[in-house]
């Protein structure tokens, strides 16, 4: 008979105890403030000779052939004009 008021016990406890975290969580969650929304994404440009995205604010740029190119870093820079001479001597 006392192991019947033991049990009933425990399973009331467990359940007032799921109760509980359920309206706390509910609780939380309302006084959470709201997310903000994400900024507005920037344009990337693909660097020509590593294939590195970078942003075209901050990266270093060279003109050839009409168009814009957009590099990393001054090596990859240095690198796509290396190549470029290279290509026109051939030529």
């Amino acid at each position: 008979m006392a192991l019947g008021w033991l049990i009933r016990f425990l399973v009331a406890a467990v359940l007032v105890r799921m109760a509980w975290k359920f309206f706390s969580g509910l609780l939380e969650g309302a006084a959470e403030r709201p997310r903000v929304a994400p900024k507005q994404g920037v344009m990337l440009a693909r660097d020509p000779v590593c294939g590195t995205y970078v942003d075209r604010t901050r990266a270093v740029s060279a003109r050839g052939g009409g168009e814009v190119h957009y590099f990393c870093s001054e090596d990859c820079r240095a690198a796509y004009r290396q190549a470029r001479r290279g290509s026109a001597a051939r030529a």
